[in-house]
């Protein structure tokens, strides 16, 4: 089969950088041509249309930095198989990125609120920009072919504040080990609605799915079945408001389940002020009416960790957006943290 464009010379080389060596040369042509099928670049590879340095591969194969990849498309009956690509997809307007930290290795960036992180449920298609569209547009993928900067984490739609982005391989297996691991120190600020008895305090409640969430199946709740995980979030007062009815907390995560932090305030008592899923919604409405809040009080605020590549340790802050600092003090609570 022919490639689709007629100016693809009739071999391609492709040379291996320090972000797309490690990897099996199988896995490395699946991602370097999207468009093909597997079994056709097997049998390429048999038939000896793929090389790596002059030389026939195998498909387990490692490619080392500095390697040439070499792709044969030639006139005669064989050749490196190539599907035509899809329709280009219609231009989406990228969110803004504002950086708080970067390097060779890490970008952390302040995500503003109503932004996915990353293609999912709830995009609308041709209109929603992610934010990891949004970075790599920003800083490109340097000299390789397969690699692309690569989220460490998410935080939810709602949600502001800061994600982490690997800009290296060594950085963003760096990162995903330290999030999976435990060893990433994360602080959020939440307005809740009611006053917490100490200044103090830990919710330690497993959580599993909710089966009766059918529209999203992503909402948890507190619970003691085989399936649920569990989850331990600490909590500190910050300010609370004189009436009493609010305050702001700060919260640390000790664990990384999905919504753990709205549903352990929920749990104890303490809804999150503009919260869809797990607010109060008796009082929401009267509260969005005080406030003007159109979306969940929850900022992530600080993380602290080691650098993935042994630098220094990284402290990178967020400071509250606008629209939550308007929201606390309509509700009477000192947002100066």
């Amino acid at each position: 089969m022919h490639p689709p464009d007629d100016t693809l010379p009739a071999v391609r080389e492709l040379r291996i950088a320090r972000n797309d060596a490690g990897q099996r040369l199988d896995r490395f042509l699946r991602k370097a041509l999207p468009g093909s099928g597997l079994g056709g670049l097997y049998k390429a590879l048999r038939k000896g249309l793929v090389r790596v340095n002059g030389k026939k591969a195998s498909p387990e194969d490692r490619l080392a930095e500095g390697d040439v990849v070499e792709l044969r498309f030639d006139s005669g009956s064989g050749s490196v198989p190539v599907r035509p690509a899809g329709k280009p997809s219609a231009p989406v307007k990228l969110p803004p990125v504002r950086v708080l930290f970067r390097d060779a290795h890490v970008l952390a960036v302040d995500k503003p609120p109503h932004v996915l992180v990353q293609p999912g449920e709830g995009a609308a298609p041709g209109r929603d920009g992610t934010l990891d569209a949004a970075v790599l547009a920003l800083v490109g993928r340097g000299d390789a072919v397969t690699f692309k900067p690569g989220l460490a984490h998410r935080i939810d739609r709602g949600t502001s504040g800061i994600v982490l982005f690997g800009l290296s391989a060594e950085g963003l297996r760096g990162l995903t080990e330290a999030f999976r691991n435990r060893r990433v120190e994360k602080r959020y600020l939440a307005l809740v609605a009611g006053s917490p008895e100490k200044d103090e305090f830990s919710v330690d409640l497993p959580l599993a799915r909710d089966p009766s969430d059918d529209s999203r199946g992503k909402r948890v709740k507190v619970s003691r079945g085989g399936d649920a995980q569990t989850a331990v979030t600490d909590f500190r007062v910050l300010a609370r408001s004189a009436d009493g009815e609010f305050a702001l907390v700060e919260a640390r995560p000790r664990t990384g389940r999905t919504h753990q932090i709205r549903a352990h305030l929920r749990a104890a008592g303490l809804p999150i002020l503009g919260d869809p899923t797990y607010g109060d919604p008796r009082r929401e409405p009267a509260w969005r009416r005080r406030t003007g809040l159109r979306r969940q009080f929850l900022h992530a605020w600080k993380i602290r960790l080691d650098h993935p590549a042994g630098g220094s340790p990284i402290d990178v802050e967020s400071p509250l957006p606008p629209d939550l600092a308007r929201a606390a003090a309509a509700c009477g609570v000192s947002a100066a943290v």
